[in-house]
């Protein structure tokens, strides 16, 4: 039997996968996690830094977001802002290999918000993600809208 979140449980008529996006200026762990957790079946999308992923969440919308905080072009906080000023439910997961817990103000850290320090346990982040999607539906890319409206 394959693991629920797996592609091979997906089948036509099933659901579609969650979409996480993955910002991380850093591109060999960002291709490592988006093969993790492709296996594991997610939809991710990755940018190396902030503006491409702000522009990618506004044509995808995702379901979960991963973000380093320190990147080029747009770091982590101000990703975060731009998203929280869209959707303040939005689930985000930080990564971090500099920040301290003083380090920690203005990222406010609640039920929809969680902070790693890299390196990450790649088992937890999938359990954060699990928990963040268990009662949420897929977010409605446009194209998946335009096409239910003219069904």
């Amino acid at each position: 039997m394959p693991d629920p979140g797996s592609p091979e449980s997906f089948t036509a008529g099933s659901p579609a996968p969650h979409h996480i996006l993955v910002a991380d200026d850093e591109a060999i762990a960002a291709m490592a996690l988006e093969r993790f957790l492709t296996r594991k079946g997610y939809r991710v999308s990755t940018a190396p830094n902030g503006v491409e992923a702000l522009e990618i969440h506004r044509r995808d919308p995702a379901d979960v977001v991963v973000t380093d905080i320190r990147m080029p072009r747009g770091g982590g906080r101000e990703l975060i802002a731009n998203l929280r000023s869209g959707d303040a439910d939005l689930p985000i997961v930080v990564m971090t290999g500099y920040m301290s817990l003083n380090d920690e103000e203005g990222i406010t850290v609640n039920d929809r918000m969680v902070v790693l320090q890299k390196p990450i346990e790649i088992e937890r982040l999938l359990q954060i993600i699990k928990d963040f999607t268990a009662n949420q539906a897929p977010a409605v890319t446009p194209q998946a809208e335009r096409s239910r409206d003219r069904d």
